[in-house]
């Protein structure tokens, strides 16, 4: 079993909780050990980037210098199952590594809070970890109750492949294909599978942000699947809440479940709707009825 470093990231405690819950109700068998990193904050993620790009990088480099504390030079890998987590802490690494003006002064804010990084900590995407370290073939074997007959359509969301794409590629993603094709399932192909989502704009130009998302739904509802799958928690729940706009937007209801990677590997391994965070989500238990796995709560 392969000991990481694990960085949740805000949303993981809060509205994404399902995406950890399904995590970590997974990760022992698939021969992950998840260390949550101590005393770790948020990891001053896009807002905070578009006011004040040094505190953003401050914030996260404060987490890579508790990663490299905490793991001793023994773990050097910090994993996180959030792709802004994933991207802000990969561009604080690349900018200390790089070095220059604005290395200079993070490094000048972790020293005023006692902290240093040395540059030892890789910072991973948990799609990446699953397909290249734990692997589509042990995802396979772990497969108890494979989901043949479903057509599953996979969504990146735009952050987990750009501008930094690691053990992918940009153009022609193939991640999650891989693991939906290892649970037995059916990829259900489209062609907005890494575009933007809405994200915050659903929150601060709604009409704008529920007109892109509506678009992702109107394609996936044409590639004839049954549910959407994603490794971004901010993507799964902005499609989740802007089917209710459906009827305005698309001209119809639509009642798509979205669920999380690690909750699709969690279902073709028996896992109960309580163990995956399914109880949280607004569609999963029509999923559900509709796969003929209707599952203790």
């Amino acid at each position: 079993m392969k000991r990481y470093l694990y960085y949740p990231g805000c949303s993981q405690k809060a509205t994404s909780r399902a995406y950890e819950e399904s995590l970590l109700g997974i990760a022992a068998e698939l021969g992950l050990q998840l260390e949550e990193l101590q005393d770790w904050n948020c990891c001053g993620t896009t807002p905070v980037m578009a006011v004040n790009k040094v505190l953003s990088l401050s914030l996260a480099a404060r987490n890579l210098a508790l990663a490299e504390a905490q793991g001793k030079g023994e773990v050097t890998e910090l994993v996180t199952p959030c792709p802004s987590c994933w991207l802000t802490l990969h561009k604080a690494h690349h900018v200390i590594h790089e070095g220059g003006e604005a290395a200079a002064k993070v490094h000048e804010a972790l020293a005023a809070g006692g902290y240093a990084y040395k540059g030892t900590i890789r910072p991973r995407h948990l799609l990446e970890v699953l397909v290249n370290e734990v692997g589509p073939e042990v995802i396979q074997q772990k497969a108890g109750k494979p989901l043949q007959g479903l057509k599953v359509a996979p969504y990146y969301g735009c952050q987990v492949l750009r501008p930094y794409t690691v053990g992918d590629d940009v153009e022609n993603p193939q991640n999650l294909e891989r693991i939906i094709r290892a649970t037995g399932a059916e990829v259900a192909a489209f062609s907005m599978q890494s575009a933007c989502c809405g994200g915050t704009l659903v929150a601060t130009r709604p009409e704008v942000g529920y007109r892109i998302s509506a678009d992702i739904l109107r394609e996936v509802e044409r590639a004839g699947a049954d549910l959407i799958v994603t490794p971004c928690n901010l993507c799964q729940v902005t499609l989740e809440i802007v089917q209710r706009k459906t009827p305005k937007f698309l001209g119809h209801e639509t009642k798509l479940p979205i669920l999380a990677v690690t909750q699709l590997i969690g279902l073709t391994m028996g896992k109960t709707m309580k163990e995956l965070g399914l109880q949280r989500s607004l569609n999963a238990k029509r999923c559900l009825r509709a796969m003929g796995r209707e599952t203790a709560a």
